[in-house]
C-alpha cells in the first residue's frame, strides 16, 4: 500500500508511554516549590497598592518616578505569574495523564465498574 504524501512529510510518533512515578514526582516537586510564589506576590503586590496611592496625591514630577516603578514591580508580578500559571497547566496535564493511565490498568485489571463509575464522575474526566 502507498502512503499518502503528507504521511511521509509527517511521520507519526509512537506513543509515548506514560511513566507515572515520573509525573507523580514532578507533581509533588511542583507543590513543594509553589509554595514559594504566593509570598512573593503578595509582597510586589502590596508594593504595588502602596505605590498606586502615592500616584494620586504625587506632584507631576514624582508621578512619574512613580509609575516608572510600578512598571518594574508590574514585570515582576507578571514574571511571578507566568511562571505559576505555565507550572500549573503543565502539571495539571500531567495529574490528567495519571488519571487516564490509572483508569487503563483498572480496566486491564478487571474493575470494570469501577472505571465505568469513575469515567461517569464529571470529576474524574478533568474537564478542567
Amino acid at each position: 500500500m502507498v502512503k499518502p504524501w503528507w504521511k511521509k512529510l509527517f511521520p507519526s510518533e509512537p506513543g509515548r508511554k506514560v511513566d507515572s512515578s515520573l509525573d507523580i514526582a514532578a507533581v509533588i516537586e511542583f507543590l513543594e516549590d509553589v509554595q514559594k510564589i504566593p509570598p512573593l506576590l503578595l509582597s510586589e503586590m502590596k508594593r504595588l497598592e502602596e505605590l498606586e496611592k502615592e500616584s494620586h496625591i504625587a506632584k507631576p514630577g514624582l508621578l512619574e518616578t512613580n509609575l516608572r516603578t510600578q512598571a518594574d514591580v508590574l514585570e515582576k508580578i507578571i514574571k511571578l505569574y507566568e511562571s505559576l500559571q505555565n507550572d500549573t497547566d503543565i502539571n495539571g496535564l500531567r495529574v490528567k495523564r495519571l488519571v487516564q493511565e490509572y483508569l487503563r490498568r483498572a480496566q486491564r485489571s478487571g474493575l470494570n465498574s469501577l472505571v465505568e463509575q469513575k469515567r461517569k464522575n464529571p470529576l474524574w474526566r478533568c474537564n478542567w
